[in-house]
């Protein structure tokens, strides 16, 4: 197994990071950082702010003209794509149901501009990130799915990563770049801005610090999940290793479910103890396998839910304090 010791290579050059003040971008960038690299964000304004020591350009994924200019200008060795369209605080999914022209604006034809200018500025290498979500509707959550299973994407925002999977398999074959996507699941932590479907954990976080007991609805399925902070990791493992990944992986993080959530939640916070009103949710998502992510890089979550809440609850406790 690979070590994040051995991947640093402080003589590298710049990583060039889209969508890095995105919730995972964010956290992308930091991990850079804190691991000596030199970072360049490209993308649009944020909430979120630039992380200390990373340089910027404003601009769109859609900007032809502007993904070839900074690239020519930052000349990354590693290329980060981390940008999807977001509306606000609703979350990509709502995001992509509200507005599914811009969803494909910027998830589809803005990725296929910017496979097309690494392309023209010999970049060998592109890590992205897709979504479990285009798996679809679970038939089961006794099995877990592995790359092979069929895609059967519910919603724009599933569609438009379908889609964006099939372009950079198109730009791998035609090309040669080798555009190796994440197919992340829900991603929790400090710094979670937006809502969607991590509202609810939100709250009872919130809850669990006031001492409020008040009964939270909650989706009464398993659910993949993993700490924001370790996407950094992963996507450091994928930049370094060397060439003949796979089209796309899998990553299942830790599986848990909001029972599990509201027994740590009371363990960290004692005394609460809400009355969980479990309901099924309108898609149930299956539960996947990252045996190929393992096996191609050594690489595994580090943060479990425990630590991802103990890192909420005291983000939540200083903000209040």
């Amino acid at each position: 197994m690979t070590s994040p010791s051995d991947r640093h290579d402080p003589a590298r050059g710049p990583v060039l990071v889209l969508g890095g003040r995105g919730f995972v971008g964010a956290a992308v960038v930091r991990h850079m950082l804190a691991r000596g690299r030199r970072v360049h964000v490209f993308g649009p304004e944020s909430p979120v702010p630039l992380p200390a020591g990373a340089t910027q350009t404003i601009g769109s994924i859609e900007d032809a003209d502007a993904l070839a200019r900074v690239l020519d200008a930052t000349r990354p060795d590693d290329v980060a794509c981390l940008a999807a369209f977001s509306s606000g605080p609703v979350g990509l999914a709502r995001s992509g149901e509200a507005d599914p022209e811009r969803m494909l604006a910027v998830n589809v034809l803005g990725f296929r501009r910017l496979l097309a200018a690494c392309v023209e500025a010999g970049i060998a290498r592109v890590a992205w990130t897709s979504s479990t979500v285009v798996l679809g509707r679970a038939s089961t959550l006794a099995l877990r799915c592995d790359e092979d299973a069929p895609r059967r994407p519910v919603g724009n925002y599933a569609l438009s990563k379908t889609l964006a999977e099939e372009i950079a398999a198109h730009y791998r074959l035609r090309h040669g770049l080798e555009a190796v996507g994440l197919r992340i699941p829900l991603m929790l932590g400090p710094g979670l801005w937006y809502d969607g479907a991590a509202a609810v954990l939100k709250a009872m976080v919130a809850d669990a610090l006031s001492g409020a007991r008040r009964r939270v609805a909650v989706p009464g399925v398993a659910f993949d999940a993993m700490h924001v902070a370790d996407a950094g990791d992963l996507v450091e493992a994928l930049l370094a290793a060397p060439p003949g990944l796979a089209p796309v992986y899998n990553v299942a993080g830790f599986t848990t479910s909001y029972r599990e959530i509201a027994r740590v939640l009371g363990e960290l916070c004692p005394g609460y103890a809400p009355e969980l009103a479990e309901e099924e949710p309108p898609i149930v998502f299956p539960l996947v396998s990252q045996a190929r992510l393992e096996a191609d890089t050594g690489w595994r979550h580090r943060r479990d839910l425990r630590a991802t809440l103990a890192d909420m609850i005291e983000e939540r406790r200083r903000s209040t304090t």
